[in-house]
């Protein structure tokens, strides 16, 4: 179990880490080569097994206050070896990670991911308007996290030249822009909400700390961002529901005002359900008795029927923008809308 474990392990620096976070690419190398920590890892339940989970837990008790070198590691000038402190935290609190492990989920909510989701938003809010004059927006975010990216309006977005949002917004978010100009044509959202199976509530002091605990070493401006959203979310929070990830979208469907043209939106979510879920997801999509369109950031492949180009040979990783709409009885579209990186650097979209 743990040899395998190791060896996906190095997979995931390979394809994700490479070149983007060399400290975090360090920590897991180093803990895939020690079988006491990828014992600790193993034991886990399943969807525990990710290393962003053992860092995660690392990290949130180093932010409750627990007394080790590794916390230099965070540290802007840290110069020493950061894989070998991680390794060496992990085998000092192994019972104490492990319980952190058994109750913590990977739910990373990286706020710039909405530089990528806003002009996309406001590229369906225009279609609605040409289709039903006057339409407004009903947002349902699915797996939604701590639902950071639910306040999207309130949040000032630059990509390339196009700005978005309030001009005094506390939040402020950029993104290069690589490929066709975004709308900017604001959308109006009048309903929103978020599902997930655990949603974080980060007006509680604990579960802000788990939130930031998933911010990599190598991206304090990452960390700047989301304490920046995490006040806005305190100062009006979203609403929330804890639910499986069809069921809550079935009864958002239901609960949203019938006047609303209802978006789903999913940002690296679906790549964790399995076949079955990702159908299911889908179906009650199409299958509702109202017109729904689903915008989804996630991995090649994971929407079906949609021919995606290959990316930039230079872009590393990427996310996929796609479009589905469907329900009332309406035929089903399907669209490839761009590329974007994984947490909003950078948005390549197709002409609209």
């Amino acid at each position: 179990m743990t040899d395998a474990l190791s060896e996906w392990w190095h997979s995931f620096a390979d394809y994700s880490l490479k070149g983007c976070a060399p400290r975090y690419e360090a920590m897991v190398r180093a803990a895939a080569d020690d079988p006491a920590v990828m014992a600790v890892g193993a034991a886990a339940p399943p969807e525990a097994h990710v290393p962003n989970n053992l860092h995660a837990a690392a990290r949130y008790l180093l932010l409750d206050g627990a007394d080790h070198p590794l916390a230099a590691g965070y540290e802007p000038d840290f110069q020493g070896d950061i894989g070998r402190l991680f390794c060496d935290f992990v085998r000092s609190r192994p019972d104490e990670i492990a319980a952190l492990l058994a109750t913590r989920y990977v739910q990373t909510n990286e706020v710039n991911r909405t530089a990528a989701i806003a002009p996309l938003v406001n590229l369906v809010a225009r279609r609605a308007r040409v289709e039903t004059a006057g339409t407004r927006l009903a947002l349902v975010d699915v797996g939604c996290s701590a639902g950071l990216n639910l306040l999207l309006d309130r949040y000032r977005i630059e990509v390339g030249d196009t700005v978005l949002g309030p001009a005094d917004a506390r939040l402020r978010l950029t993104a290069e822009c690589r490929g066709a100009a975004p709308i900017a044509a604001p959308a109006e959202i009048a309903w929103r909400r978020g599902i997930d199976r655990n949603p974080i509530d980060v007006t509680d002091d604990d579960e802000a700390r788990w939130l930031e605990s998933l911010v990599w070493p190598d991206h304090p401006d990452r960390l700047a961002r989301l304490r920046a959203a995490i006040a806005e979310v305190r100062a009006d929070p979203p609403p929330l529901v804890r639910a499986d990830a069809v069921d809550g979208l079935r009864a958002a469907l239901v609960d949203a005002p019938a006047d609303l043209s209802v978006l789903v939106v999913t940002s690296w979510v679906v790549f964790y359900f399995d076949e079955e879920q990702r159908r299911a997801l889908e179906a009650t999509i199409l299958g509702a008795d109202r017109p729904v369109s689903w915008l989804a950031m996630e991995m090649a492949g994971i929407v079906p029927g949609i021919e995606v180009p290959e990316p930039p040979p230079d872009a590393g990783e990427v996310s996929v923008m796609t479009l589905v709409t469907g329900g009332a009885g309406r035929p089903t579209t399907r669209e490839f809308l761009g590329f974007t990186h994984p947490h909003g650097a950078w948005v390549d979209l197709v002409p609209h």
